[in-house]
This record gives C-alpha cells, sequence and structure tokens, in this order.
C-alpha cells in the first residue's frame, strides 16, 4: 500500500435491481433467530442471505469458516449476477444513502476509502480487534473477492467544508430518489446515483474529497481483516480500497450497551458495602428508574433494589464505559476481560424505558449505562486509545448486498 491521492473515491459497485433491492439486501444472519432465519431461505430465493448461508441446501457440506465454505460463498454470488439479481455499474458513481426508522434518519456518501491512507491517520479507530477474528475475515475477503457492507465512518461537523458538503449533498437528496423501499423491520432505505464524470458528480466529488481524516463508528473487524488483504495482494488494485458509509458525525445515533452480570454470590448488604468502599464512584438508592441515566451516572438493579452509581468529576477515566469497566466490573467483580467472561452479557440499550430492565433472576444484575457522546469517542481515538468492548450501539445498522465492493484476485473476478 501507498498513501498518495485522496481518501474518498466513487466506486462502480454491484447492486440489487431497484425493483429488486428490497428482497436482496439483507440484515447479517446472525441477527435472525433461528425461525427467522428457516423463514427467509424457504421463502425468499433472492435474499443476500441465501448467498452467505449456502450451506442451508446441502445435505453435507464444507465446515463454515473454512475455505471451502467461502468458495461455497463465491459460487453463490456468482449465481446470483448471473440471474441479474446483482448487478455492477459500467462507470465510478457516488451514491447517497439515507435510512429512516422510529429511531432516526441517517444520510451518507457510499465510497471506497485508500486503505493506505486510511492506516497512517485517515482513519481513526477506538476499538482493539480480535486476531483470530482479523483472520478468519480476512481470510473470507480474499477467496470471495468482495466487499458486501460497507463500514460505517464518522465525518467531523462544524468546519466550513463540511458545511459545504453538506449542502451538495442536500441539492442531490432534495431529487427524487433512484431507489426508494421499505423492509420488513420498518426501515426506509432511499438511494440516489451520480456518475462521478457528471457535472453533478464531478461538484459533489470536489465537495467531498477535501476531507481528510474521518472516525470509524462500526466495523473494525472488517477495517483491520481489509488492510491484512491489502498487504497480502499489493498488484490488485481495487484490494488497496475498502467500502464506507460516510454520515456527518451529528446524524450517528449512539445507545450504550447495558451489561448484565451472572453468578452474583453476595447479597445486596454485601454488594452495597463493596461498592461503598470504591474511591471512585459515590453510591446512592434510587426508587425504580425510568430513564437511562445521564452522562457520569449508571444504575445497578439488583435484588429489587436500585442504585445510582455516581461519577466524581476528579475521576481519571476517560469516558463513562471505561469508568464502570475498571471502576466496577475489575475492582468489584473481578471481571478484567469483558470481550471473553462467560459471566458477562452486553446488552444494546436500544429501549429508553430502563424500569424495563430489572435482570430476571436473583443471581444476576444490570448495570444500565449512559450513551457515551461521539466527542468522546473522538478525543479516545485521537489519543490512539481504545473504548472498552461493545460501549457503544452505533446507528444506521447497515444491510449487506445494498452496495458490493468487488475485487479480483489477478484475472479472476468474482
Amino acid at each position: 500500500m501507498s498513501a498518495k491521492g485522496d481518501l474518498m473515491a466513487p466506486l462502480c459497485a454491484v447492486t440489487p435491481p431497484r425493483h429488486m433491492a428490497h428482497l436482496v439486501a439483507s440484515r447479517s444472519y446472525l441477527s435472525y433467530s433461528k425461525e427467522e432465519l428457516r423463514d427467509k431461505l424457504s421463502h425468499n430465493p433472492y435474499s443476500y442471505v441465501q448467498v452467505i448461508h449456502p450451506d442451508i441446501s446441502m445435505e453435507m457440506g464444507p465446515q463454515r469458516g473454512t475455505t471451502d465454505f467461502f468458495q461455497e460463498v463465491k459460487k453463490a454470488y456468482k449465481g446470483f449476477k448471473s440471474k441479474g439479481w446483482l448487478k455492477a455499474s459500467q462507470h465510478p458513481e457516488w451514491y447517497i444513502y439515507r435510512q429512516q426508522s422510529e429511531r432516526g434518519q441517517w444520510t451518507g456518501v457510499v465510497c471506497n476509502l485508500d486503505l493506505a491512507l486510511c492506516a497512517t491517520g485517515g482513519l481513526q479507530t477506538h476499538e482493539q480487534t480480535l486476531d483470530h477474528r482479523e483472520s478468519l475475515f480476512a481470510s473470507f475477503l480474499e477467496t470471495v473477492g468482495f466487499h458486501a457492507e460497507p463500514i460505517l465512518c464518522a465525518r467531523p461537523d462544524g468546519t466550513a467544508e463540511a458545511l459545504a458538503a453538506d449542502e451538495v449533498m442536500a441539492s442531490v437528496t432534495a431529487q427524487p430518489a433512484h431507489t426508494d423501499f421499505m423492509t420488513a423491520d420498518g426501515h426506509r432505505h432511499e438511494i440516489w446515483r451520480l456518475s462521478a464524470s457528471s457535472a453533478e458528480g464531478k461538484a459533489f466529488g470536489e465537495a467531498w474529497r477535501v476531507f481528510s481524516k474521518f472516525y470509524l463508528a462500526d466495523g473494525h473487524h472488517r477495517f483491520a481483516s481489509s488492510l491484512r488483504v491489502a498487504s497480502k495482494l499489493p498488484d490488485v488494485a481495487q484490494a488497496q480500497s475498502i467500502l464506507a458509509l460516510v454520515v456527518p458525525e451529528r446524524d450517528l445515533t449512539i445507545s450504550g450497551f447495558h451489561k448484565e452480570i451472572r453468578e452474583i454470590e453476595e447479597g445486596t448488604q454485601a454488594l452495597r458495602l463493596k461498592l461503598e468502599a470504591c474511591r471512585h464512584l459515590r453510591l446512592s438508592p434510587c426508587s425504580t428508574p425510568e430513564s437511562l441515566p445521564s452522562s457520569g451516572e449508571a444504575i445497578m438493579l439488583f435484588q429489587g433494589q436500585a442504585w445510582q452509581l455516581t461519577r466524581p468529576s476528579d475521576t481519571p477515566y476517560a469516558t463513562d464505559a471505561h469508568w464502570i469497566q475498571e471502576a466496577v466490573m475489575e475492582r468489584v467483580f473481578g471481571i478484567t476481560d469483558p470481550r471473553d467472561n462467560p459471566r458477562l452479557r452486553h446488552l444494546p440499550a436500544i429501549d429508553d424505558n430502563a424500569s424495563q430492565w430489572w435482570p430476571s433472576e436473583d443471581d444476576r444484575l444490570r448495570i444500565l449505562m449512559p450513551a457515551i457522546p461521539f466527542a468522546d469517542i473522538r478525543k479516545v481515538a485521537d489519543a490512539s486509545g481504545s473504548m472498552p468492548p461493545k460501549s457503544t450501539w452505533v446507528e444506521p445498522k447497515l444491510r449487506s448486498a445494498m452496495f458490493i465492493h468487488e475485487f479480483s484476485q489477478g484475472d479472476e473476478s468474482p
């Protein structure tokens, strides 16, 4: 990889025909229950889940996660293209994508990012990755030869360049969308397509290509594995880019991840004494909470009692997520590795009604977390730090196969 040129670039994306987009684009197959997955695979032959779950039609097939399995994914992908269910653009385009739901509206630019520039400061990260997952994803990408889901990036706001970019994007979205459809989860998806060589596309590119730094909001393992593939395939030009959705920072919706800790042996009195001995928090009882805690606070629910945890102003922690992880989960409960502890569950805080979060059994407690402001996350990233695992639930969540970036390996294409 070599660091030169623009961070952002248009691409010749592979997309579903607009009359089929609602049928092809899918959530991550991991987000479906077994019943939902079985129904999707049985009743929607056009769903991209059929591509990433090809073993459904095999009585015996290659084991998931192996190169042979990834070859089956590639074969299924080629089948979708041969049937016209996925089609490649013949010229580079900018794609403006908007998603709407009852939780918000998000509008951003789907493009390619130069991986060399990303690796040298163009894309700031804030999460640690697991080596085995990086290796697995890199093997998948190298075998199939495409990215089917953009990483999610935040573009800083508050500059004249950001204002100019927002204005040119607003002028595009004021026009009818090229593709506009609803999905069963109540989300509306709109796509505008601009030929990069058109006058409008050139003006759009000039306004957006001025940015030299973004922040990775979601997709750290996809980014890390793509860097591995780019390094392994230095002569494959398209492998030096990664598919991304770049959203203005103010448009991101960030929720916390509540923590459920199991196998609590203490009773409420013993636990209260432990918490009171922690020098980096103040403990006070509270009534049944109706809303999630504010910044600098957390709420603990255990055996019918609710406590408010307050973070003193002089604590050394970068964010509330660091505070709870280090001051509470490590010192009180001995959970030093939140990525891999069977006693710990991370629950996305997408329900604002805190009274719904009481634990179901007496040996479990829950810590209700506030949302982490993106400004705090940005500070951590700029300092080359990292957030504790599962600190933020970030929206929009992107569907697979709405936009696909192919990269060939030698003379072979997907």
